[in-house]
């Protein structure tokens, strides 16, 4: 395992030369074939990032200290620029100014984080024990050698990088009693805003208009399915997020029910949260009061990461260390915009990280040994006695039709309404593609090409939850006969070399030659489109029978999705609620797809 000496020399690549700081302090400025040479006589530099420092040399790849690693050990779901200046700022150290001193930057930072190891509250231990394992990451000797630990001599698997073991379990509480009906006037919305914006915030007229107006939005209703309802729109700089926070955290209060704002953007459900660290300054009450709630595919997958453990190779687990250190610390285990560090992608591989999210109809729900500790399920049962629930339209509407909890809100925020009915489109919209079609036949099928996978097909699913009957069953048998129609494994190439199977198939053929004979440019990815007029022959033909074959697949889906219900009535004293949760998640799947 390569070692630095005491002290670390400091490398920053940027456009205009190299600069080097040895371990002294003292900096030259090299050329960039200057410093490869170094490096492949055995320089192994202190950087920030890595990947863009071998990029900006010119190098097929580079052994070095990445500066970005050793803070996401010591400071796992804490953000920080990825850059010299954006970890002197997390570290609370002096901002460095152009390149020289971006590189002596480094090496305090580095000495301030390895300083951080030895303070008493750090949890030594864990830190430890995760360290060994990450086999050749070139920070565990320094590591270990702050923690007072010895360097492993060989590579083993301990429990160091199980941190799913290390995660509380949720608990199910009763269901919670409806919310009240108690209104939030006018008056009472002011002054929670001004609590709000503080003392010394410039003042807003049209901001406590605009919160008083939207007050009105809490109104108890009136008249049975009229909700209160308020349009309302204001100028860029008004401060509408706290107009609207203002109200709704004090009908939450209130009435003991959940406030759902829903955004159409991540960036602006980040905003949201960060601006109801106001309202909520301790984390700890925050994050009981406050849930961000995102679609499966944002959160990782417990299970998933188990088994890139079990198959890790030992150039991975440095990278799958970090991700354990990420997994114990984070919030909600949301990796699309929460405290996961987008840059921790680059530097451990989108494999290790991104790779290991939820992925749809994979999920084996409480037949995962990781079902108490899921991320999915946490986030699900804490929005039932949170105050504030940061949703998007997507995961709101997608909802509408039956909610994941059977639990709907009954005060909602559409905040960027203007995207409300994008949003809508893409939800109850049906997409006439091969990967969605591939990907319907993959969820009612299963897995056809032979590989190791969870994903499940309808009869796997029903028969481990034990509710295929003989009438269901028949209905399953005419679902995957039916199914045969859609793309199966490998539909891009058949249909490209005009060796299409299936109804789904042959039409996208005639499609891809209708727009490879019209299309202006064929090489590019950006112009490959044709106008619908005048199909050629074969094409009209081709969506006659997908039409009438769909048709054959739809009404036995239908009456799958019947039928199910039918069982959950007569087994409703003997279904636990997580077999009755899965069989209502078949169901609504069902329809889902169908409608």
């Amino acid at each position: 395992m390569p070692t630095a000496p005491p002290g670390f020399h400091a490398l920053v690549a940027g456009h205009r030369g190299t600069v080097l700081a040895d371990p002294s302090g003292a900096v030259e400025t090299l050329p960039a074939n200057v410093v490869l040479k170094r490096l492949s006589g055995g320089l192994r530099p202190l950087v920030c990032h890595a990947p863009s420092t071998v990029l900006r040399l010119g190098a097929k790849s580079m052994a070095a200290f990445d500066l970005l690693e050793l803070f996401a050990f010591v400071r796992p779901a804490r953000f920080c620029r990825p850059t010299p200046a954006g970890i002197a700022e997390a570290l609370l150290l002096d901002e460095p100014q152009g390149a020289e001193q971006e590189a002596q930057s480094l090496q305090r930072a580095a000495e301030a984080l390895l300083t951080e190891l030895a303070e008493p509250e750090f949890d030594r231990a864990v830190a430890a024990e995760t360290a060994r394992e990450m086999g050749n990451w070139m920070w565990t000797p320094h590591v270990l050698r702050v923690l007072e630990a010895e360097t492993p001599s060989v590579f083993g698997r301990a429990p160091g990088l199980y941190a799913w073991r290390r995660i509380e379990e949720w608990s199910e509480h009763a269901p919670s009693a409806p919310p009240g009906n108690q209104p939030v006037s006018a008056e009472e919305t002011r002054r929670r805003l001004a609590m709000l914006v503080g003392a010394n915030a410039e003042a807003r007229p049209q901001q406590g208009d605009y919160a008083s107006a939207v007050s009105q939005a809490f109104a108890p209703r009136e008249e049975k399915d009229a909700p209160s309802t308020v349009l309302a729109e204001a100028g860029t700089g008004t401060g509408k997020t706290f107009g609207y926070i203002a109200s709704a955290s004090l009908w939450a209060e209130r009435n003991r029910g959940a406030v759902w704002i829903s955004t159409f953007t991540r960036n602006l459900q980040r905003q949201v949260d960060r601006e109801l660290d106001r309202l909520h300054p301790d984390l700890a009450v925050k994050s009981r009061k406050v849930v961000v709630r995102k679609g499966r595919e944002n959160y990782l997958c417990l299970l998933n990461f188990e088994e890139a453990v079990s198959r890790s190779l030992p150039r991975e687990t440095a990278a799958l260390g970090l991700m354990a250190r990420w997994v114990e610390a984070t919030r909600d285990g949301d990796m699309g915009g929460g405290d996961f560090p987008g840059w921790l992608v680059d530097l451990a591989g989108a494999r290790n990280t991104t790779g290991l999210a939820d992925r749809r109809g994979e999920c084996i729900y409480s037949s995962c040994d990781h079902y108490h500790r899921c991320f999915v399920e946490k986030a699900v049962r804490r929005s039932r006695r949170a105050d504030i629930v940061i949703a998007n339209h997507a995961l709101v509407l997608a909802q509408a039709g039956g909610s994941d909890d059977g639990q709907f809100p009954v005060r909602l925020v559409f905040d960027e309404g203007h995207h409300l009915f994008d949003a809508a489109d893409g939800a109850f919209s049906v997409r006439l593609s091969g990967r969605e079609g591939a990907e319907l036949r993959r969820w009612l099928l299963g897995p056809e090409d032979g590989r190791s996978d969870r994903a499940r097909g309808l009869e796997s699913r029903l028969q481990h939850i034990g509710v295929l009957d003989p009438q269901s069953g028949q209905h399953v048998e005419e679902i995957r006969s039916a199914a045969q129609l859609l793309p199966g494994p490998g539909w891009d190439r058949r249909i490209s070399g005009g060796q299409s199977r299936g109804e789904a198939e042959k039409f996208l053929q005639e499609v891809r030659k209708q727009v490879y004979a019209r299309a202006e440019n064929t090489r590019s990815p950006y112009d490959l489109e044709a106008e619908a007029a005048d199909p050629v022959p074969g094409l009209l033909e081709a969506a006659n029978a997908l039409n009438a074959a769909l048709d054959s697949l739809i009404l036995p889906m239908k009456n799958l999705a019947q039928r199910l219900a039918v069982v959950l009535d007569e087994k409703a004293k003997s279904l636990d609620t997580a077999a009755r949760n899965r069989i209502e998640s078949v169901s609504r799947g069902l329809q889902r797809r169908v409608e």
